[in-house]
Parts: C-alpha cells; sequence; structure tokens
C-alpha cells in the first residue's frame, strides 16, 4: 500500500466529507428551482499520480458507467482525468449513492474524485417514464447494472421500480444489497427492513440485515436475525455459516464450530476453511 496515491485513510475522511457534500449539493441545486426527480448531467474530475492509472480508470469508466472521458491530462505534477457521465433522476439520495460509488471505484483504480459538477436547474423539465408497464424494464436494467458493479446505476433503478410499485419486497431488498456494496450500511439497513416489513417470511432479507449488521458489530442484532433465517428455512447453509461468524466475532467459538460444521453438512464446501482455522 506504501506506493498508493489515494491511501485507505485518505479515502475514509473522503468517504465521510463526501456523503456531507452530497446533501448540500443537493440543497444548492433545489434552491434554483430544480424539480425533484427531473433528469440531471454531471461531469467529475479524478486526480492520481500516473497516467496509466487515470487511463484505466477512464477506460472502466467508459465501459462499466458509459461516461464519456473528456480529458486525460497532466496539471502540477499529477494527472487529471475528467469525465461526463449520463444522465439520471436526480433526488438526494441519489446523487449521495451516485458519488459514493465513484469515490469508491475511483479507489480501486488509485484515482481520488476531485469534485463533481451539474448546470441542473429550472429549467430541467424531463422526467423518467413511471408507468407501470416500465417496471419490469426498470428492475432488469437494475439486474443488469449489478451484475455489471455499477452499483450507483442499480440504486437508481431500483428506486424507480420502487416509485412505480412499492409493494415489492424484492426491489426494496435488491436496492438494499447495492447500497451494501457501496458501504452505505444505514441505507441498506433500511431497505432490508422495509422488504422485511413486506414479505414477514423474507429469509434473504433477514440474512442480509444480518449480515449488515454484523459489518457495523451489532452482533445480538444480527444473531436474532441469523436465527430468524434459520427459523424459517432450517437448511439454508448460508445463514448457519453466517451466524456462525458473527458467533466467533462475540467470542463464543464453540457456537461457531456448531454452526460453521452445519453449513458444511448443507452443502457449504466454503465453510472448511473456517473449521480449519478455528475448530481444531
Amino acid at each position: 500500500m506504501a506506493d498508493r496515491f489515494f491511501t485507505p485513510g485518505q479515502f475514509a475522511g473522503k468517504f465521510n466529507q463526501e456523503a456531507l457534500l452530497a446533501e448540500e449539493v443537493y440543497k444548492r441545486i433545489l434552491g434554483s428551482g430544480f424539480k425533484e426527480y427531473a433528469y440531471a448531467e454531471f461531469d467529475a474530475v479524478f486526480i492520481t499520480d500516473k497516467k496509466e492509472k487515470a487511463e484505466a480508470f477512464g477506460t472502466f469508466l467508459t465501459g462499466v458507467y458509459e461516461a464519456k472521458v473528456t480529458g486525460v491530462e497532466e496539471k502540477d505534477g499529477r494527472w487529471e482525468l475528467s469525465a461526463d457521465f449520463p444522465r439520471f433522476p436526480l433526488n438526494q439520495e441519489n446523487l449521495l449513492c451516485w458519488a459514493i460509488d465513484l469515490l469508491l471505484k475511483g479507489y480501486q483504480f488509485d484515482c481520488r474524485l476531485d469534485g463533481y459538477g451539474t448546470f441542473a436547474n429550472a429549467s430541467n423539465d424531463e422526467f423518467p417514464d413511471e408507468d407501470g408497464g416500465r417496471l419490469p424494464w426498470y428492475f432488469e436494467e437494475a439486474l443488469k447494472a449489478y451484475n455489471n458493479g455499477n452499483y450507483s446505476t442499480s440504486i437508481i433503478y431500483f428506486t424507480s421500480a420502487i416509485r412505480i410499485f412499492p409493494e415489492n419486497p424484492n426491489a426494496w431488498y435488491s436496492r438494499g444489497t447495492a447500497k451494501d456494496g457501496i458501504y452505505l450500511q444505514q441505507l441498506a439497513r433500511q431497505d432490508y427492513d422495509k422488504a422485511i416489513e413486506l414479505a414477514p417470511v423474507f429469509v434473504e432479507a433477514y440474512i442480509n440485515r444480518a449480515i449488515n449488521k454484523d459489518i457495523t458489530e451489532e452482533y445480538d442484532a444480527a444473531l436474532v436475525d441469523f436465527s430468524k433465517a434459520i427459523e424459517l428455512d432450517g437448511n439454508n447453509a448460508t445463514a448457519y455459516f453466517n451466524r456462525g461468524n458473527t458467533l466467533h466475532n462475540m467470542g463464543n467459538t464453540t457456537g461457531a464450530c456448531a454452526d460453521w460444521r452445519k453449513a458444511k453438512e448443507l452443502g457449504a464446501a466454503y465453510a472448511a476453511e473456517q473449521l480449519q482455522l478455528h475448530c481444531k
């Protein structure tokens, strides 16, 4: 990590800064008379220390995010990548997810998000088609974006699907999964909560919410959700394996090993590694 331009510590600090900035930027845009959920276009600038890093990231953004690279230039001993991004329906959460996703992807290529901008104002008067017949299309596009690792676009499409049919627990669950993918755990948690409210026997939603709670070190609450998932589906290897991880994090090696053994018995071959490491 010594040769990184954008260090882990810098990323952690930048993450919090960008979350606050997105809220401020959105308030300024609304102040211009912009109507929520109208389409808006943004550009962004990234900084790194080597041309090849900027070019590699630019290629990735073009292929996965359908961005248009507008420049790769050396400035003051650093390399600046500029890109225009496809329009998306703008609200505060969509902007936050878009900005955090780009920050994260930039970090993966050792390029730091330096800023972004838009000319969105009261004249933006085009909105997404939210006719009920468009629901399958939004869902398919959301899944396609998610599978490509384009989590913010996935979240935006799932949001449109939810706006059309908010009673669908799968849309809330899937959007939560995408939010977890960009480390927005609290926002993801809210979506899992809604999915479970709509479908109280949604096993995968309990498992994902439990993993989410484990990540934030809410171990007791995670155990409750894992145990509920097992109550609903006693043959769910994923639930046993991850509950074992949580028990291990709590210092309960005996309980963890029992769950990992059960997960392996149910077909989770990956549990063997934990058993070998901790259950000799």
